[in-house]
């Protein structure tokens, strides 16, 4: 498919992270990048970032650690630097990934400037926030926060349908500028193909165990507290104990694999984490706070049944008869419990499940989503 080459100009405050909107916006910045295509994307931080040749990176003139969020930088860059970056460029459109300072910034400039504005709703700010200050007040303000930053966008993009409502209802956004950015990981790196059993000594986890995986932050908004007491409570009630929650994303207190078998692995990244994902036998994910769920994808790609909320992106991935796992109410405690035996006592169903999975990921390829991407941005440039 061939695409009309403007200029697309891309702020974010998250790139070098480990978390799906850092991943995804590495995916397409290397995609326009093969297809001579310019888009550009600026940041702020101080972490390693991939290498790419459209990617610029600004030191901060600010930076702390995000509240409730600590493997995440909030930084404040120059706004001198970025509004110099974006007069070099000249872009056609500005698409705002987060709304951060990066981000608002941004729009600063961007509104200066007459140049048109298309976002992505990554993350729900609103639920977030509620999630860890749980206050209707809260929910109020950052509601209407948004619905400020978001007002002038001449599009919006959600990760998932499950989205379209939330950003109608509470962004107020118009309903004929909301595009849903069709899912999509790179399926090359997230396969069955990866598995390699050997890859668990190193880590002290016998081969022959069954291992639940759970990937991504050690926070509130992920329900990760709620993860651990039903891990706890199944660990507790089960017969066979040769059985493990291997965790990605942070640190745990060891005293827990002592007496639930539960191992935090810290952060991993590139093949390490293609191997864990493939070498695993379920993936359990109960946030309700995930626009889509991209570790869900990847955990899927891999062949891996998966256990979803039911709020939120995760549940639209896993098919309308829920063939590739469950999608659960995480009030329902006793359910979950139930569907994780289910699933750590069946072979054939756990590859039943995983094997529909990795069929459901395998037609969400990365190339497909950035098309939409573009085509998108190519229609808002209006012949700028």
């Amino acid at each position: 498919m061939k695409m009309k080459n403007i200029k697309v100009l891309l702020f974010t405050d998250t790139l070098c992270d480990v978390n799906g909107v850092s991943r995804f916006i590495q995916d397409i910045s290397r995609i326009a990048s093969q297809k001579g295509l310019a888009l550009y994307v600026v940041t702020s931080t101080v972490k390693s970032c991939p290498d790419l040749p459209n990617v610029q990176i600004i030191k901060p003139s600010f930076r702390t650690r995000m509240p409730f969020y600590r493997d995440l930088d909030l930084v404040i860059p120059s706004y001198r630097k970025l509004k110099s970056i974006t007069e070099e460029i000249d872009p056609d459109v500005v698409h705002i990934s987060t709304p951060g300072f990066v981000g608002l910034m941004g729009r600063r400039i961007a509104r200066k400037r007459s140049i048109p504005m298309v976002g992505t709703y990554h993350t729900d700010f609103p639920a977030f926030a509620y999630k860890n200050m749980p206050c209707r007040i809260v929910k109020y303000i950052g509601n209407r926060v948004m619905q400020w930053f978001y007002r002038d966008f001449k599009a919006l993009f959600v990760r998932s349908e499950a989205y379209q409502k939330i950003v109608r209802e509470d962004v107020r956004f118009d309903p004929e500028k909301i595009h849903t950015l069709k899912a999509g990981i790179d399926t090359r790196k997230f396969h069955a193909g990866y598995r390699d059993m050997g890859i668990w000594q190193e880590y002290g986890i016998p081969e022959r165990s069954l291992k639940a995986l759970y990937v991504g932050r050690f926070t509130k908004e992920k329900n990760f507290p709620l993860l651990l007491e039903l891990w706890k409570a199944y660990y507790t009630q089960s017969k066979n104990k040769n059985i493990y929650l291997i965790t990605v994303g942070g640190n745990l207190d060891d005293s827990l694999f002592e007496r639930y078998h539960i191992r935090s692995l810290g952060i991993k990244k590139g093949e390490e984490l293609s191997k864990i994902y493939a070498s695993s036998d379920l993936f359990l994910f109960p946030s309700t706070t995930d626009t889509l769920g991209q570790v869900v994808m990847e955990a899927m790609s891999s062949g891996l049944p998966v256990i979803v909320s039911d709020i939120g992106g995760p549940q639209t991935l896993i098919g309308k008869e829920r063939e590739a796992g469950y999608a659960l109410d995480v009030k329902e405690r006793a359910l979950w419990l139930e569907k994780i035996k289910v699933l750590m006592e069946d072979e054939v169903l756990r590859k039943e499940l995983g094997g529909k999975g990795h069929q459901i990921i395998a037609r969400m390829d990365i190339e497909k989503s950035f098309e939409v991407f573009w085509k998108e941005h190519v229609q808002q440039s209006g012949g700028r």
